[in-house]
């Protein structure tokens, strides 16, 4: 026999998501553990709970959250309760360096759980068989730009178009896997696929969610030099510099 029943409602739900290199693979979560997360805003009575799949929100108001009901709990106390929406902004760090740090912002309270997107460090990629790209992001006269977002879509031959994501890290540099890249074969018309690079970035750009999309430079000249997207060849199993036509990195132009 229950005599009572305790009963506890998240307000929210985080999960952190591995969101580098291939796009068609099943996100990895990270471990919220791991993570050191500060926020930066929110209600008073905000507490975090790191568990493994994610990390819980939790919330001493409305008193509805937290029942102690006598007896079994019915389908109606286990009901959510209504949660006015409040801004819930913050940043997130990992703190063995493998994942960028990131900054955070959304309105939570409705318990439709939340997958925020972290992307691997240069020291946190690694190229294997399929080969993948480096380089650094900057302005015509060199300066860096940090957290850059950089999406590739290959399309080999007889095949559908594979999508990559990597992010700059604070000095512009980066890598990107291109992990699942099909290898050549050896009747194949050509030694490379053709491929398109697009990028977002923002003076403040910590937010990889909130990026604007910039132009990045090509083979003209003068202010026509700068497009929306970039066509490069990549050769499947090298390891090759990713950068601008005639220069030694991606040169950017920000809006």
């Amino acid at each position: 026999m229950i005599a009572e029943t305790l009963v506890l409602h998240a307000s929210d739900f985080i999960e952190w998501l591995d969101a580098s290199g291939p796009q068609a693979l099943a996100r990895r979560t990270l471990p919220a553990r791991d993570l050191d997360v500060r926020i930066t805003q929110g209600p008073s009575d905000l507490k975090l709970i790191h568990k493994t799949a994610g990390t819980a929100l939790w919330r001493w108001e409305p008193e509805e959250l937290g029942l102690l009901v006598d007896g079994e709990a019915t389908p109606a106390d286990l009901a959510p309760p209504d949660e006015a929406l409040y801004p819930l902004a913050g940043e997130v760090r990992d703190r063995k360096g493998l994942f960028l740090p990131r900054h955070f912002a959304f309105d939570a309270g409705g318990r439709v759980g939340r997958r925020l997107r972290l992307f691997r460090s240069p020291l946190g990629t690694r190229f294997g068989p399929a080969g993948g790209l480096h380089g650094c992001t900057t302005l015509d006269d060199g300066t860096p730009i940090p957290w850059v977002l950089l999406t590739l879509r290959v399309t080999p031959p007889l095949a559908e178009p594979l999508d990559f994501i990597a992010q700059s890290d604070g000095r512009g540099e980066f890598r990107l896997s291109l992990e699942r890249l099909p290898s050549l074969t050896r009747d194949a018309p050509a030694q490379t696929y053709p491929a398109t690079l697009t990028l977002q970035a923002a003076a403040d750009g910590t937010d990889p969610d909130s990026l604007p999309a910039v132009q990045v430079r090509g083979t003209s000249s003068g202010g026509g030099a700068f497009k929306t997207e970039l066509a490069v060849d990549i050769a499947p199993g090298r390891i090759s510099t990713l950068a601008s036509p005639g220069r030694d990195a991606l040169v950017l132009r920000l809006s």
